[in-house]
C-alpha cells in the first residue's frame, strides 16, 4: 500500500468530519426556522471559497504541515506565535466536542453513568487512534461514510409516512439578517473546521489535488446537513425549536408494527462514531502541533497527557448548560478569526512574498 493519505481519503475524512457536527442543527432553527436549509445553501457557497484558500496554502509549500507553512510565511519567530494560537483553537475545539459527546451520552444513552467515566472511556478511544497515526485514522473514513449513509438512507425510509412537505413553508418570510447569522454559523461549525486537516498535511500523497479533495469533502459533507435539515423540519415542523436534539426525536418517531422500534440507538451509535473520529482529528492536530511547536520527534507519547487535560477543559468549562449555550453563540465569531481571518492573512502574505522574491526565470533574466 502506498504510504501517505490519499485524495480519497482526504475527501472522505472531511465529509465525516463536517457530518460528525449535526447536533449544531439545533441553533440553525433558532434564527431561521423552517428555512434553514436556505442558510445551509448559503453557507456551502461561501465555504467553497474558503476551503479553497485553505487548499492553495498546502499546494503553494507542498510537503509542510499547517505549522510548517506559518515558519514558512511569517518567519520562525512570527510562525512559532501563530501555530501557538491555531494550537491553543484546536485544543478548544477538542474540549467543546468531548463535552458536546458527554452532554448527549448522559441525556440520551446512558444518564446515570457519570460524566467524567463517559469522558475518560471515549478519549482512551481516541487517543489509541491517534497513536496509530494520520494515515491509519483516514483509511477508515471510507467505511465508516458508507455505513453512515446505507442507515441514514434506511432509517428515511421508515420516517416516509411522517413527512409533511407543507411544513417547509412559507418560504423568504425570514429576515435577511437572520439567514446570514445562521449561514454564518453553518460556515465556521462546521464546515470550516476541515482547516484542521492542514495539520496532516505533510502525510498528503499529493498535495496539489488538496483543494480539489477539501472542496468534494465539504460538498459531501454539506450535502448530509442539508439533507438532515430538510427531513427533519418535515417530520417535526414547529417543534424543532423545542427539542434540544433534532435528529435525534426525528429517529424517535420510527415504528413499524410495532417491531421495529427504538431505533434511535442506531442513530446514537452512529453519532458517537462520527464523534470519535472528530475527535481523534482534533486530538490528532494538538499532539502533532505540540510536537512541532517544540522539536519533539516523539510527539504522540504526549497524547495521554493532551487526553487528560482535554477530560480537565471538559469539566471545568461551560459547567451549566446555560454558560454552554451563551459560548456556541459567540462561537462563530471566535471561530472566525482562526478559521477566515488567520488563513486568508496567511495566503496573502505569502503571494506578496513570492511575488516581491520573483520566480527563478525572471531571476535568469534580471542575471
Amino acid at each position: 500500500m502506498k504510504k501517505g493519505i490519499s485524495a480519497k481519503q482526504l475527501t472522505y475524512s472531511a465529509g465525516l468530519f463536517i457530518i460528525a457536527s449535526n447536533l449544531l442543527t439545533k441553533s440553525l432553527y433558532a434564527y431561521t426556522k423552517n428555512e434553514s436549509w436556505i442558510a445551509v445553501v448559503i453557507a456551502t457557497a461561501v465555504s467553497v471559497v474558503l476551503v479553497s484558500v485553505y487548499g492553495k496554502l498546502v499546494e503553494s509549500y507542498p510537503g509542510l504541515s499547517l505549522f510548517g507553512i506559518n515558519d514558512a510565511v511569517f518567519g520562525i519567530a512570527g510562525g512559532k506565535f501563530i501555530s501557538a494560537v491555531y494550537l491553543f483553537f484546536f485544543f478548544s475545539l477538542a474540549v467543546l466536542n468531548t463535552r458536546d459527546v458527554g452532554s448527549f451520552v448522559s441525556s440520551y444513552v446512558l444518564p446515570s453513568t457519570p460524566l467524567n467515566l463517559i469522558y475518560s472511556a471515549f478519549l482512551f478511544i481516541c487517543i489509541y487512534a491517534v497513536k496509530k497515526g494520520a494515515v491509519k485514522m483516514t483509511q477508515y473514513s471510507t467505511l465508516i461514510l458508507v455505513i453512515y449513509l446505507t442507515l441514514l438512507i434506511f432509517l428515511t425510509c421508515l420516517l416516509i409516512p411522517k413527512i409533511e412537505p407543507q411544513n417547509l413553508q412559507p418560504v423568504f418570510m425570514i429576515p435577511a439578517k437572520y439567514t446570514l447569522m445562521s449561514a454564518h454559523l453553518v460556515t465556521m461549525l462546521p464546515y470550516a473546521e476541515i482547516f484542521v486537516f492542514l495539520m496532516m498535511a505533510g502525510h498528503f500523497r499529493k498535495p496539489e489535488t488538496t483543494g480539489k479533495a477539501l472542496r468534494r469533502g465539504l460538498l459531501i459533507g454539506a450535502a448530509v446537513i442539508f439533507f438532515l435539515v430538510v427531513r427533519d423540519i418535515a417530520i417535526l415542523g414547529g417543534y424543532t425549536l423545542y427539542t434540544t436534539n433534532p435528529t435525534f426525536n426525528t429517529i424517535r418517531l420510527i415504528d413499524v408494527g410495532d417491531i421495529l422500534t427504538r431505533l434511535e440507538i442506531i442513530n446514537s451509535v452512529l453519532l458517537i462514531t462520527l464523534l470519535f473520529f472528530k475527535i481523534s482529528i482534533l486530538l490528532y492536530a494538538v499532539t502533532a502541533g505540540v510536537g512541532q511547536l517544540f522539536n519533539i520527534r516523539e510527539s504522540k507519547s504526549f497524547s495521554l497527557i493532551i487526553g487528560v487535560l482535554t477530560v480537565i477543559g471538559a469539566n471545568v468549562f461551560f459547567i451549566s448548560t446555560g454558560e454552554h449555550q451563551l459560548w456556541f453563540e459567540a462561537a462563530p465569531t471566535y471561530s472566525a478569526f482562526f478559521l477566515f481571518v488567520l488563513p486568508l492573512l496567511t495566503l496573502i502574505i505569502s503571494l506578496i512574498r513570492k511575488s516581491a522574491a520573483g520566480s527563478p526565470e525572471e531571476k535568469l533574466r534580471q542575471q
